[in-house]
């Protein structure tokens, strides 16, 4: 395969990758709404949300988004922390709510 047909290929995944972020945020704010209002199991809506956001960190990175990928990794660290911790309280949730809007806002 040619050089300008693999960066063909390379800017159609990038592309595509794009278009698919308001899907994985909207699977973001699903899983952080399942920590709140009493969730019969608030810590698995918290390990989506962190799966989420390691998986959107890393693919973020290989398609030239790297602040993309340094938000997602910063708000990822918070999550874990909360996981970590075992509890949460609604101020962190709020506060991983903002810094989500902010992400989603900037991409």
């Amino acid at each position: 395969m040619s050089a300008p047909d693999l960066q063909g290929k390379v800017d159609l995944m990038a592309k595509l990758f794009r278009g698919r972020l308001p899907v994985r945020f909207e699977k973001m704010n699903e899983a952080l709404a399942a920590c709140q209002a009493g969730a019969a199991d608030p810590q698995a809506g918290l390990t989506e949300l962190h799966r989420l956001l390691h998986s959107l960190a890393g693919a973020a990175g290989t398609f030239g988004l790297d602040g993309l990928g340094q938000q997602a990794k910063e708000i990822e660290h918070q999550v874990a922390a909360l996981l970590a911790n075992g509890q949460h309280s609604d101020a962190d949730l709020a506060r991983i709510g903002q810094a989500l809007h902010t992400l989603q806002s900037k991409n």
